[in-house]
């Protein structure tokens, strides 16, 4: 496993406060303590050690995009849109998959090329 996890380490077994959004047996959807950009920043992992994305199974994979569509769905219905952003590779500044869905200010933008 990857050092530092802070998912694994204090998220998941609640050593740091989050504000828990929707949370099943397997998936944790919150608001970090720290907002980290836009209006509205919600946090979805899976609770098991997932590194990233690249290495999701498939029957986990389902369940975490369903956790992630009803939360982007109330996202939506506030603020008339949002974004779900993940990292991989170097992009990624902790090694727990986690994906990011958030509205506003800060979040990545499509840059028309000229």
């Amino acid at each position: 496993m990857d050092k530092p996890d802070w998912y694994c380490d204090e998220v998941i077994p609640r050593r740091v406060e989050v504000d828990a959004v929707l949370e099943t047996e397997s998936v944790l959807a919150f608001r970090p303590p720290i907002p980290g950009f836009g209006r509205e920043h919600v946090i979805v992992v899976p609770k098991q050690h997932v590194r990233s994305l690249l290495e999701l199974d498939a029957a986990s994979g389902a369940h975490l995009l369903e956790v992630v569509q009803v939360v982007a769905k109330a996202v939506v219905e506030r603020h008339g849109g949002c974004q779900v952003l993940t990292t991989l590779g170097d992009e990624q500044h902790n090694r727990h998959l986690h994906l990011h869905i958030a509205v506003g200010d800060g979040v990545a933008r499509f840059v028309p090329r000229k």
